[in-house]
């Protein structure tokens, strides 16, 4: 015997002698930042039906020494998008809507844009709606200040005079759609049930998620329910839960376990049948015939060599992913209660201990030291005007936060799915569901004359606040209603940045300042005008 054939056979039985201790123990490792002094995460794993790990790490209430278990509730952030997906997808199935339907048909409050707004435009972030929190900030509604409800979201979205965007010709992330298709739901039943109703009934009692359901009251009881939290300024760590009842684009409580049974029914399909997953995991196509990588609440594209369906979520402190390799059968649930927590990341790395997967590194590009430099300087995002700046440090070309633009190419970069494809006055960001361009700008270091020109007040009917700007000690500030003033910090002509958004003053053909517009990325411009 050959000692090539006696390496491959001792290879064969170590593997099939492998532990599923020894893939606990890498998971643990894989986890191993969270103990009894920090908050954590809960991992559950499922291989071709069969749940093959289930731990918790950290914990899940730090007052009282409470340890996160795999039965620990936590909230999902926008990992709920594709049960609110799969709830308007049965009431197309039972024939109560049509996904072609207008919005406004069971949305009246909302305005006629003199273009349909449709169902499936929401499901997929299609329609253009403003998100909503950056005009609730714009309202003088700080986040955590209020508790409101999907009701309160209704009024908002119905003051907006304006969309993002044409429905259908771009991409835009925004939760409005999917807050408000809870309430489209309940009307659309017309029989009394609300929107937790129809989807205990219709989705979680039948698959047996007895540990779900939304957050549609934040001081009900919840047994084992884990708070969330985040770094506190001095060390240490601050309570972050949610004090909202906000659902559909996300408030929904559950449990690794619940979140496995979910991911079971992609593949025998007890609620909705085959027909369901089809149209969950159909990605969307814009107007202009594109294909993008966001589906119905789902996001359908590649990790490696593998195909995931997937989803993140956010809200508070709580941290979550839910992700499936249908061609592995493999499903993996982390959901976690620190903000400092990234479970994209770790829940690909418990993958890999089943996939087996390894992506294979990049080959990098040298970059030219004088070319890099040449790129250097402040761009702004044309739709939002947005401003970015560019560094070189350490020989690499960084963009704000200091995050490293990889180069690909002689005046390419890539950063995870985003490419920066630089051209002749700026550079696009390419990513699978669309682009943003950028143009370079001039810094801007306006003089006490020109701070004073633009201080005022501006106002909104979609906001119903007044804005006040004031000049004073050579900065600006911006004050929202009766709120404290925040200084906005100078990037190019006319164009500042605050926490929440960018803020861009607005001039007539002679040069008179007669108004501002805020934005972000999920709302591109939301106008003031200057009261005279």
């Amino acid at each position: 015997m050959t000692r090539t054939l006696l390496l491959l056979i001792f290879m064969a039985g170590a593997l099939q002698t492998q532990s599923p201790e020894s893939k606990q123990a890498q998971a643990d490792r894989i986890f191993g930042a969270f103990n009894t002094h920090t908050p954590g995460c809960a991992v559950g794993v499922e291989s071709n039906g069969v749940v093959v790990l289930k731990s918790g790490y950290g914990m899940a209430d730090l007052e009282r020494n409470v340890p996160i278990t795999t039965d620990t509730v936590f909230e999902s952030g926008s990992v709920a998008k594709q049960f609110t997906a799969a709830a308007l997808l049965l009431l197309a199935q039972h024939g109560k809507i049509s996904l072609d339907d207008p919005v406004r048909k069971y949305l009246p409050e909302i305005p006629d844009y003199g273009t349909p707004l449709t169902i499936r435009h929401v499901m997929s972030h299609l329609s253009g709606l403003r998100e909503w929190r950056l005009v609730a900030a714009f309202s003088g509604i700080d986040e955590g200040s209020h508790v409101l409800g999907n009701q309160d979201l209704l009024r908002i979205a119905a003051k907006q005079r304006a969309l993002n965007f044409v429905p259908g010709t771009a991409y835009s992330y925004t939760n409005t759609g999917f807050n408000l298709a809870t309430i489209l739901i309940e009307r659309a039943l017309a029989n009394g049930k609300t929107f937790q109703e129809f989807t205990q009934e219709a989705i979680f009692e039948p698959l047996k998620m007895t540990h779900t359901r939304w957050r549609d009251n934040f001081r009900v009881l919840v047994a084992n329910r884990a708070l969330a939290y985040g770094p506190a300024p001095s060390g240490g760590w601050i309570q972050q839960t949610p004090i909202e009842n906000i659902i559909g684009a996300g408030g929904m409580l559950s449990t690794v376990g619940d979140w496995l049974l979910w991911n079971e029914n992609f593949t025998h399909a007890k609620v909705g049948g085959p027909d369901l997953v089809k149209s969950l995991e159909t990605p969307a196509r814009l107007s202009n015939g594109k294909t993008i990588t966001y589906a119905a609440g789902l996001v359908v594209s590649t990790f490696g060599e593998l195909r995931e369906v997937s989803h993140a979520g956010a809200t508070g402190g709580y941290r979550t992913w839910l992700g499936r390799y249908p061609d592995q059968e493999i499903s993996v649930a982390v959901m976690c209660n620190s903000a400092d927590a990234n479970p994209t990341q770790l829940g690909r790395e418990v993958a890999r201990l089943w996939t087996g997967s390894v992506s294979a590194p990049k080959p990098e590009f040298a970059a030219d030291p004088v070319k890099l430099g040449e790129l250097a300087g402040m761009y702004r995002k044309v739709r939002d005007s947005s401003a970015v700046e560019l560094r070189v440090k350490d020989g690499k070309l960084t963009i704000d936060s200091g995050m490293q633009l990889v180069p690909t190419g002689v005046a390419s970069f890539s950063a995870g799915e985003r490419q920066f494809l630089f051209a002749s006055g700026g550079f696009r960001v390419v990513t699978p569901d669309g682009d943003a361009v950028y143009e370079r700008v001039q810094t801007a270091r306006p003089s006490a004359s020109e701070l004073a020109s633009l201080a005022g007040a501006y106002t909104s009917h979609e906001t119903d606040t007044t804005l006040t700007v004031a000049a004073k000690d050579g900065e600006l500030t911006l004050a929202i209603g009766s709120n404290p003033p925040v200084r906005l910090r100078p990037t190019f002509h006319d164009a500042f940045m605050m926490p929440a958004a960018a803020i861009r003053f607005v001039r007539d053909s002679d040069g008179e300042v007669t108004g501002l517009s805020a934005g972000d990325d999920r709302t591109w411009d939301l106008p003031f005008t200057r009261i005279r």
